[in-house]
């Protein structure tokens, strides 16, 4: 009975080995192409479709995501010949958006976010459920504005609230302390 169990072992453990075999794949070249970068004529701006690592990423910090995944300069050097003194990117995913105008250096002149169905900080959904007993959230809002810069100046969420057949909408305006944790607060 031993040698069965050794000499079935054996062979799992030699199939096993034997399965992990490399694969070469073929090698994938990719090219920037400029013609991606080019800039709507109609609109004089360009849209721009996020693919996020992990959910929320965007989200988490939408102008890093921008700058850290989007070069301005090369997207101006491609439409060079079109000698605009702004330029208008819009960054999407299915949660919202981050619409940022820069001038033709590639500085921000303006920025602003919109983000529905986000999930409020733990704190601030407690504190919108005490102050509106009763009311259940049914869909929120985060909306932010910047000027040159791309520094937020202006930021809050928009909570909507439902109670049986009564609904309301509550604002609560963000701060951000010092370690960048946001804190909401309601604004009556």
């Amino acid at each position: 009975m031993r040698k069965l169990i050794l000499s079935l072992l054996c062979i799992a453990f030699l199939g096993m080995a034997y399965s992990q075999n490399v694969i070469k794949l073929d090698e994938l070249k990719m090219d920037l192409n400029p013609k991606s970068l080019e800039i709507e004529e109609s609109s004089n701006s360009l849209t721009y479709n996020v693919s996020e690592d992990y959910v929320g990423q965007f989200h988490s910090n939408p102008m890093k995501y921008a700058r850290q995944n989007f070069s301005i300069m090369d997207f101006i050097t491609a439409n060079r010949d079109k000698e605009y003194d702004t330029y208008q990117v819009t960054f999407i995913t299915n949660k919202g958006n981050l619409k940022v105008i820069y001038n033709n250096l590639g500085e921000i002149i303006s920025s602003s976010q919109k983000f529905i169905d986000i999930n409020l900080p733990y704190n601030s959904l407690i504190s919108v459920l005490k102050a509106n007993k009763g009311y259940s959230i049914v869909g929120t809002k985060h909306l932010a504005f910047s000027r040159a810069g791309g520094e937020i100046n202006k930021e809050f969420y928009k909570v909507k609230l439902e109670n049986g057949k009564k609904s309301k909408t509550v604002k609560m305006n963000i701060n951000r302390d010092a370690s960048g944790v946001a804190v909401a607060t309601i604004v009556e």
